[in-house]
């Protein structure tokens, strides 16, 4: 498992999609702090400074995206055949990958996280309202970490499902942004199971909606499941 994890772990260095991604969800992070935190004369409440702070909301997205590519990215490019014949017991590679792009993606997130704190701290001091404490900082900062590496782990798990990358992103992004809106039109509960919106929640520490507890059980049973599926269904398939 070490030589595989190392070998994934290598190709993700050596791509320009990672670099690619890292850039993008480090824009999207400070966009969103500079408009939060300077707009309207910025936020007063601690939810809204949370907030704006929340780089794990926002970059979330981002990496779980990232993680559908790379796992398309094998079977659209056909690297993956040099990579079973090193490890024929599919599932070790599989699980290899994932464990590479979470780690990746909570890399990528805690120095997204250190920008947008040396950045949106100072702002954020000069706004009326109550401060945030040590612990607002502590919850926003390991619920950003905790959502990037499991959107990161769950987008691998959805791109090993479903194979084509162009379908994969699309039909990703219609969920989170389409269909799982529509989840409050029967019941406003239903989009606390939502994937989007749990990783949300923790990456905010919680919020009016919802607890950092039952967003990070949420979004590991998301996780977890398309996982393990992913696993299952990869080692019964034919390699291209």
């Amino acid at each position: 498992m070490t030589h595989l994890l190392a070998g994934e772990l290598l190709k993700v260095r050596t791509t320009r999609t990672a670099f690619g991604f890292a850039i993008a969800a480090l824009l999207l992070a400070l966009a969103t702090v500079l408009i939060v935190s300077l707009a309207g004369g910025g936020p007063e409440t601690i939810r809204d400074k949370r907030s704006a702070l929340a780089f794990g909301s926002v970059i979330s997205a981002v990496l779980l995206i990232y993680g559908v590519v790379g796992a398309t990215g094998e079977f659209r490019h056909r690297t993956l055949a040099p990579a079973v014949l090193i490890a024929p017991d599919r599932y070790r590679l599989v699980v290899a990958r994932m464990l590479a792009y979470g780690l990746t993606a909570g890399l990528a997130a805690a120095a997204i996280g250190a920008i947008v704190y040396l950045i949106g701290i100072p702002l954020l001091a000069g706004t009326s309202g109550p401060d945030l404490g040590g612990g607002d900082y502590l919850g926003v900062a390991v619920g950003g970490v905790l959502a990037s590496v499991l959107c990161a782990v769950l987008g691998v798990a959805i791109g090993t499902l479903v194979r084509n990358q162009v379908g994969a992103v699309v039909g990703l992004l219609v969920w989170i942004f389409v269909m799982e809106p529509l989840l409050t039109i029967p019941d406003d509960n239903l989009a606390d199971y939502a994937i989007g919106t749990s990783a949300g929640v923790l990456g905010q520490a919680g919020n009016a909606d919802g607890t950092m507890a039952h967003a990070l059980a949420v979004l590991t049973a998301w996780t977890l499941v398309l996982s393990i599926a992913a696993v299952i269904v990869d080692r019964r398939r034919d390699v291209d």
